[in-house]
């Protein structure tokens, strides 16, 4: 009796372009939003002259890193096909179980 087998989705066949597509927009939207963010907070308190170190932006921006590098690795680990078959077999999260034809 043969095992059915589910189709392989596209993130287990090109895991490094899944992974690179997460990075991108991780840095798309995060790294222009909250910088933009702590600009406008500069601006704000420049009237009242409270000035923020320069050591906030390199921490604001080394916890994007991290956040990215994060979130690349849990791309990366999704995309494992033992992953998407405990996924498929379990379905703790539905949300999460690759469709079949993806």
């Amino acid at each position: 009796m043969a095992d059915h087998l589910a189709p392989v989705s596209t993130q287990e066949r090109n895991p490094r372009s899944a992974v690179l597509r997460t990075v991108l927009a991780a840095v798309v939207a995060l790294f222009p939003l909250l910088n933009g963010v702590l600009l406008a907070v500069m601006g704000a308190l420049e009237p009242y002259r409270v000035y923020l170190p320069g050591w906030v932006f390199l921490g604001l921006n080394g916890t994007l890193i991290a956040a990215t590098a994060l979130a690349a690795v849990v791309t990366r680990v999704l995309a494992v096909p033992g992953v998407n078959e405990w996924l498929r077999k379990y379905q703790v999260l539905r949300w999460f179980t690759p469709q079949d034809g993806d």
